[in-house]
C-alpha cells in the first residue's frame, strides 16, 4: 500500500509536489512559530542575541549602545527588536523552499540551508543596524525603512536567494 502511494505521489507533477510540501511544511512552522514554546523560550533569547549583536556592530561603527533585553539603547534612539524583526519569516521561507524542492539530493539541502540561513541571519543584523543608524540619521524615513525595507525587502532577499540556490543545483545535478 505504502508503495503505490509513494508511486503515485512521484508520478505527480514537480510543481505540484513541491506545493504541496511546500504549502504543509509552512503550515507546519507556522504552528510552531506562533507556539507558546517560541514565544516564551526561544524568540526572547533570539531577540536578545540579535540585539547584542548588533549593539557590537553599532559599536565597531562607533555608536555607543546598550542592550537591554531585545532593545538597543542608544544616545539619540531606542530600538526595541520584536518578532517580525527578528528575519525568522523570510529564513524559514528559504529554508521551506529548499526543503519542499523535490529531486534534489540531500547533502544539495542541507548546504543551502547552512549557508542560506548564516547569510540570512548576518543580513538581518545588517538591516537591525541599518534600522538604528536611519533612525538616527533620518528619523523622517525610520517608519518607510522598518516596514518596507525590513519586511518587503527582506522577504524578496529570502526569495532571491532561493532562486540563486535553485540554479546553483540544477548546474550540480547537470554535472553528475
Amino acid at each position: 500500500m505504502a508503495g503505490s502511494w509513494m508511486e503515485k505521489w512521484q508520478t505527480k507533477p514537480v510543481i505540484f509536489r513541491f506545493l504541496v510540501a511546500f504549502g504543509g511544511l509552512l503550515v507546519l512552522f507556522y504552528a510552531f512559530y506562533f507556539s507558546p514554546l517560541y514565544e516564551q523560550f526561544i524568540m526572547p533569547g533570539l531577540l536578545r542575541f540579535q540585539a547584542g549583536i548588533s549593539s557590537t556592530v553599532l559599536s565597531i561603527l562607533g555608536y555607543e549602545t546598550r542592550v537591554d533585553g531585545d532593545t538597543l539603547f542608544g544616545e539619540r534612539l531606542v530600538v526595541s527588536i520584536r518578532g517580525g524583526c527578528d528575519g525568522v519569516e523570510a529564513t524559514a521561507l528559504f529554508i521551506i523552499a529548499v526543503l519542499a524542492l523535490p529531486g534534489v539530493a540531500s547533502r544539495f539541502k542541507w548546504q543551502g540551508i547552512i549557508v542560506g540561513g548564516i547569510l540570512l541571519f548576518i543580513l538581518n543584523i545588517f538591516r537591525i543596524v541599518g534600522l538604528y543608524l536611519s533612525g538616527v540619521h533620518l528619523p523622517s524615513f525610520f517608519e518607510f525603512f522598518h516596514l518596507h525595507g525590513g519586511v518587503i525587502a527582506f522577504l524578496l532577499i529570502s526569495v532571491v536567494m532561493w532562486l540563486i540556490w535553485v540554479q546553483w543545483v540544477m548546474k550540480k545535478n547537470l554535472n553528475q
